[in-house]
């Protein structure tokens, strides 16, 4: 939570759960932000975020929402909100802050070519099996150069960023409108980027069982804890108004730590 703290940003969590209920997980989790009760789901029905998968004869998860986030700002406006398909993948503190904070720190590698400055961010150095982590990858071309985006037609090659590895789920990356540019010397119109450039996304962290499963383990299927590489490649074709160069592919990998499973609080007896 500090990395929201030091932008501003205030955490807390609303569920259907009594304030008992409530008070105990704060208790044993060590949670230090406010843990608000809407018992009969009130809120949680003014919403719009009511969970309707659940049936109503469903008495331990009848009455919870959607898994999501809201992030508002301080004259009480919803900046962004994020719904999730399932509670197998969530998003991270340091996500938020990585999305929307320019400034924000992260699990940063830099990579240097000739043509271009990049540095690859990751929310986090540090995950849990089914995470949602935030990507940023911001691009610094030299003067004089320019790489494509889409779409292009295929004997170009468009900018791309890509990450494989055994923790390596879906890679949702948003870059920005390229703009058209005349290249005299092609005789064609195509989409460019040029001086600095922006991409924000998504990773998923592929879900594991939280012990080790013999089916799955023997095919390789269940992620032991533990540290990683997640490993990657910058996608782009450098080029200038009279000359165009042969694409490049730049690997880089950064750190990863996959954190064990963490189990459901102990019931407190009397």
């Amino acid at each position: 939570m500090e990395k929201l703290k030091t932008h501003g940003v205030h955490a807390a969590a609303i569920t259907y759960d009594s304030r008992q209920v409530l008070h105990d997980f704060g208790e044993a989790y060590k949670i230090e932000y406010p843990l608000l009760s809407d018992v009969g789901s009130k809120v949680i029905r003014a919403f719009g975020i009511f969970n309707t998968n659940v049936p109503e004869d469903h008495k331990m998860m009848y009455g919870m929402p959607w898994p999501g986030d809201y992030l508002i700002g301080k004259d009480g406006t919803v900046r962004d909100k994020l719904f999730l398909r399932d509670y197998q993948l969530r998003p991270s503190a340091s996500q938020i802050v990585l999305s929307h904070f320019s400034d924000a720190q992260g699990n940063t590698v830099n990579v240097t070519t000739d043509h271009l400055n990049a540095a690859i961010t990751l929310s986090t150095d540090r995950c849990f099996p089914g995470q949602e982590i935030a990507v940023s990858l911001a691009i610094n071309l030299k003067p004089g150069w320019h790489i494509y985006g889409k779409p292009l037609p295929a004997r170009y090659h468009a900018a791309e960023l890509t990450f494989e590895g055994p923790l390596v789920g879906e890679l949702k990356l948003e870059f920005p409108a390229p703009r058209p540019m005349m290249l005299k010397g092609l005789g064609e119109t195509l989409p460019v980027y040029e001086g600095e450039v922006r991409a924000v996304g998504t990773l998923g962290i592929k879900w594991s069982p939280p012990a080790p499963v013999p089916f799955l383990e023997a095919f390789g299927k269940w992620i032991k804890p533990g540290a990683y590489a997640v490993e990657g490649q910058l996608h782009f074709q450098p080029c200038t108004d009279s000359v165009c160069e042969p694409p490049q592919a730049v690997k880089f990998e950064l750190p990863m730590r996959l954190e064990a499973y963490v189990p459901p609080a102990p019931k407190k007896t009397e």
